[in-house]
């Protein structure tokens, strides 16, 4: 199995525990879930959305110096304001935007993972992804939450 990308919402003193104590959010990671709330896993579609907006030229930084290849890495926070930032910028951009600059041959050529991009489902997997990224940081936002992202 390979890296997945996962954001958490999380509470400002949960925020400052981890800051502190980046060993902290690993015993955090499972009570930031709560029920109901929208869920802010990206699967390994974390590579592929990366590339398209890049390609496209969106100033949003999803992996934000984080490293898919450590195991498990340190988390990094984003603030209530940057989940704030993000949310408005993915939703001034739709997916379509994104699709228009998706290349499977450069995808492959750059080997942009995970190696799926001449596959029929490549599209919906990463619209699915954006889309519902979208909508956790736009639940996060509304409740002016930080939120924590870690390979997992």
């Amino acid at each position: 199995m390979g890296p997945v990308l996962a954001f958490h919402r999380i509470s400002d003193a949960d925020a400052a525990r981890i800051t502190a104590d980046a060993e902290a959010a690993f015993e955090l990671i499972e009570a930031a879930d709560r029920i109901g709330e929208p869920c802010g896993d990206i699967d390994k579609a974390w590579d592929g959305l990366r590339y398209l907006l890049a390609a496209a030229k969106v100033d949003l930084d999803l992996l934000r110096d984080l490293d898919p290849w450590a195991g498990d890495g340190e988390p990094r926070i984003w603030t209530a304001d940057e989940v704030s930032v993000a949310a408005r910028t993915m939703a001034s951009t739709p997916f379509t935007v994104l699709a228009a600059h998706f290349d499977s041959d450069d995808m492959d050529d750059n080997d942009v993972y995970p190696d799926i991009w001449n596959t029929e489902f490549c599209h919906e997997y990463l619209r699915e992804h954006y889309e519902g990224l979208l909508t956790f940081l736009a639940f996060a936002a509304e409740q002016n939450s930080p939120a924590l992202s870690r390979f997992e």
